[in-house]
């Protein structure tokens, strides 16, 4: 049974992936919002039931992310894309004067600094020093989970600086790598649009900054190819660059693991089985979670005949409270959520455990099983719409943050909704004012430059 399961969450999977596909004959792009969600989510779920073939899986759960993400992808039949890529094609030379203006240099220069000095500052408060974090970065950040473990860390400005600034850093850099000329400014944009994520990750061993920063910076490295009308989703030299980058990841990620009370075992069996249990539990575990998840509901509100490995709590419908957790929290809603959105660990055996249920969790505890669906139509349509406008017309500050943030939505949606990370709306009106000045500042060089070139032809 358990064989023919797994092999119909994988056939789910693959249908994730020619959803994808059929959407990319349609528009003849795979650089398009529902071919880039749907690859993503074909990831999320071939992989965790490739790599873990031994956990048993409801594979109801992975249809049900199959129909969001055709219910998102929906809406883009609505649009006259032919129509929007031309237009594209044809403002593309203006472009490359926007993302590479002398403005969002600076700016990106002084928000990576500022937000470095706002973790070091944030640090201090805590009682780190500088000793500790250049040179014992592991216990550091151990005594960073402690103190967030008991409620005893000092809530300051500056974290919350740091966590609004760090990704507008790394979408920057995205904008500005592809336009730098010399090799060395573009070594220079890379480590500085990354050292804020990287000592997240291993002076906080706050992992998901690390990896959030680097789908920020391509999702910034795809609006600028846009903008040059270059639809290519991933280069030949990418993948190439992927690979040689990914020790480096999984170096800092196992120093970011080390921090979990591991930093003084001298035991080097339990080191190692550590670190395998959190690498699968971080990589696969959101799958299995939502899927058992998806199996109580199924059979608490339609009588399935599965049951789930764990009981869950049981609540009324929240109608959007998990999903814009802040919105609530600013309107005065007193609920109270676990670290990380819910209470309830899945486990299985010694191979995985977290609390990690992905958006759609939340999505269906706030609006139902056809409310959900109904919730990637609108968002696909609202995505899709803000696509079609960034193509049809140059330099649209808005659009073009929708993009870019569409694309960290579709990542952080394996976690859980971005809508409920308090700090991104903030990161979204922060970059949406930075595009907007410079919107302004290239449109005022544009014109100038417009007159002394009809002067000099004058002449």
């Amino acid at each position: 049974m358990h064989t023919i399961e797994k092999c119909l969450a994988l056939a789910f999977s693959l249908m994730i992936l020619g959803q994808a596909y059929y959407v990319r004959r349609i528009v003849g792009t795979w650089l398009f919002p529902a071919c880039i969600f749907g690859l993503f989510w074909f990831g999320l779920t071939v992989i965790p039931l490739v790599v873990l073939l031994t956990v048993p899986i409801d594979p109801w759960g992975t249809a049900f992310i199959l129909v969001c993400l055709i219910a998102f992808s929906f809406s883009a039949v609505l649009f006259p894309w032919s129509k929007a890529f031309k237009a594209n094609a044809l403002k593309n030379q203006l472009m490359s004067l926007d993302y590479a203006s002398p403005f969002l240099n600076q700016v990106f220069y002084v928000l990576s600094l500022a937000t470095v000095a706002c973790i070091v500052i944030d640090s201090l408060a805590q009682g780190v020093t500088l000793r500790d974090l250049l040179f014992d970065l592991i216990a550091t950040a151990a005594s960073y989970r402690e103190m967030a473990s008991f409620d005893n860390l000092n809530s300051t400005i500056w974290d919350r600086l740091s966590e609004i600034m760090v990704y507008d850093v790394a979408i920057l850099g995205g904008l500005l790598v592809s336009s730098a000329s010399v090799k060395w400014h573009r070594y220079r944009i890379l480590v500085l649009s990354f050292i804020p994520g990287v000592l997240f990750a291993v002076a906080k061993s706050t992992k998901w900054a690390m990896f959030a920063c680097i789908v920020f910076f391509y999702a910034g490295l795809l609006a600028y190819r846009v903008s040059q009308s270059d639809f290519c989703l991933l280069k030949k030299g990418s993948l190439k660059k992927l690979v040689l980058c990914a020790p480096a990841l999984v170096l800092i990620t196992t120093v970011s693991f080390m921090s979990r009370g591991l930093q003084d075992s001298e035991d080097t069996d339990l080191i190692q089985s550590r670190l395998k249990l959190l690498f699968a539990s971080y990589s696969c575990g959101h799958l299995y979670a939502f899927s058992d998840w998806y199996t109580s509901y199924m059979a608490e509100h339609w009588g399935a005949r599965y049951h789930s490995q764990i009981s869950y709590t049981r609540e009324h419908t929240t109608y959007g409270a998990y999903t814009f957790a802040p919105l609530f929290r600013f309107v005065g809603s007193k609920k109270v959520f676990a670290e990380g959105m819910f209470d309830e660990y899945y486990e299985y055996g010694d191979i995985l455990v977290g609390n990690v249920y992905t958006m759609f969790r939340g999505l269906i505890q706030d609006f139902g099983l056809l409310g959900s669906l109904l919730f990637m139509f609108l968002l696909g349509l609202l995505v899709h719409w803000s696509f079609f406008a960034m193509l049809m017309k140059r330099n649209q500050p808005f659009t073009v943050a929708v993009f870019l943030f569409s694309i960290g939505f579709f990542y952080a949606s394996f976690v859980r909704s971005l809508f409920s990370w308090s700090g991104i709306y903030f990161t979204f009106a922060l970059l949406w004012a930075i595009l907007s000045v410079n919107k302004r500042i290239t449109q005022a060089e544009g014109r100038r430059l417009m007159m002394a070139r009809g002067a000099a032809a004058q002449a």
